[in-house]
């Protein structure tokens, strides 16, 4: 009876085995250095995660383009901060650059490609027409967060770039397959001083320019549709137009899903020396929508971001099977965990991933209020100096990273956030 031959070189090794052999392999840094041997393992089923193969952790993205994984290890990466372009924020698995002409575009730092967004400055340039702040000027840096509606490489579907700009006041939509941009303002009535005029302002004084019931504070897209959370946790949704986002009157704006609730702060004072800020984002997370409210202690007259400490978190649902919604407390993520950070944040299957993580966990990073400029004069004291890993079962928080690892990042003196690779 005639048996198989057996390959004659690594280059013929079968795709199932190639996926078994990436299964044991312990991160996607292993994975990446694999695929450079040879043209074979780079297509094909080569190129495509073994179906066992569980998500690999994320990486650390600093703000100099550099990815480091959880170990501290430099992942090998194109160069982010390259000529012509200002800066850049974390989206998922991919950079968004701003370029010094105000140009927007979608950079993979794995690969290198990128992928412009010809309309999304256009956009945002009328945005800033109507503000009574800001003006072109502010083109480079009024992008607050950044997020994805869906994977690139996904071609059933219509990939949309949402972004925060000029500090919650409106929103840019792009698309990432048309040359196709809208911007939508949340109309507010508050008027806000100068970024120098508030550098010596109280936090309190520093929260008050900010807030309002019209400043969004975070946005998620879920089932399609993009939601914004406001500083008072309401929630407000627009659904999308995505073959006629280029036209006038494509979107009828912003709906409101949960109302504003003005008992809701961001400085709470218990007494002289009892002081807490709160911060809140939003999460899609296993078919939900989730709303997670950070409880930090600022002591008295320090400066943001200088030694507050976060003290717990508290996870909310939003309901949206009534009219008006409400927010639901939940008090576990279902097995879920959540990486939270100020730029990009993401709930994956605990079980599910490799290296270990701890279900019903929030891994957050320190939350940065200031410019991230502060690190080039040297002031960025400590990148990591509140972050850590809470528990919403117990509460307890334990450190984010090995002390090792931790030590290794603070002497890179940069701000970090969190990058999730994906295997492509």
């Amino acid at each position: 009876m005639a048996t198989a031959a057996a390959p004659s070189s690594w280059e013929e090794l079968p795709p199932d085995l190639l996926g078994l052999v990436l299964y044991y392999l312990p991160s996607l840094a292993d994975g990446i250095r694999l695929r450079a041997v040879c043209r074979p393992w780079r297509a094909g089923g080569a190129a495509r995660r073994h179906p066992r193969l569980p998500p690999p952790l994320p990486w650390l993205a600093l703000s100099d383009g550099g990815l480091v994984d959880l170990h501290g290890a430099p992942v090998l990466c194109a160069p982010v901060l390259r000529e012509g372009v200002f800066g850049y924020r974390a989206v998922d698995n991919l950079a968004f650059l701003v370029h010094d002409d105000g140009g927007c575009s979608l950079m993979n730092p794995l690969s290198g490609l990128s992928l412009p967004l010809p309309k999304l400055a256009s956009a945002v340039g009328r945005a800033l027409d109507d503000s009574a702040v800001y003006d072109q000027s502010h083109i480079r840096g009024t992008y607050v967060k950044v997020i994805l509606s869906s994977s690139l490489l996904d071609s059933a579907l219509e990939p949309l770039v949402a972004a925060i700009i000029m500090d919650g006041m409106s929103v840019g939509i792009s698309s990432c397959k048309q040359p196709h941009a809208i911007s939508i303002s949340m109309r507010r009535k508050r008027k806000l001083v100068s970024a120098r005029d508030s550098s010596s302002m109280s936090p309190e004084q520093r929260v008050k320019r900010i807030q309002g019931p019209q400043r969004i504070h975070d946005i998620a897209f879920f089932h399609g549709k993009l939601y914004a959370l406001t500083w008072h946790e309401g929630l407000r949704v627009i659904e999308l137009d995505v073959g006629h986002l280029g036209e006038a009157n494509s979107s009828p704006g912003f709906l409101w899903c949960i109302h504003d609730n003005p008992e809701q702060q961001e400085i709470y004072n218990y007494g002289n020396d009892d002081r807490y800020l709160v911060v809140r984002y939003l999460v899609e997370s296993d078919g939900r929508l989730l709303m997670v409210r950070r409880w930090m202690s600022v002591p008295p007259d320090a400066h943001l971001g200088d030694h507050d400490r976060t003290v717990r978190f508290e996870v909310f649902q939003a309901d949206l099977a009534t009219a008006p919604g409400q927010w639901i407390k939940l008090d576990s993520l279902g097995g879920h965990a959540i990486f939270l950070g100020i730029e990009c944040s993401k709930s994956v299957p605990a079980s599910h991933c490799a290296g270990g993580v701890q279900e019903d966990s929030i891994y957050f990073m320190h939350q940065v209020f200031d410019s991230q400029s502060k690190e080039l004069s040297g002031r960025c004291r400590d990148p990591l100096a509140d972050s850590g890993v809470y528990n919403l079962r117990d509460g307890k928080i334990t450190p984010l990273l090995p002390e090792a690892v931790m030590s290794k990042l603070r002497m890179k003196q940069q701000f970090l956030t969190w990058f999730f690779p994906a295997d492509a």
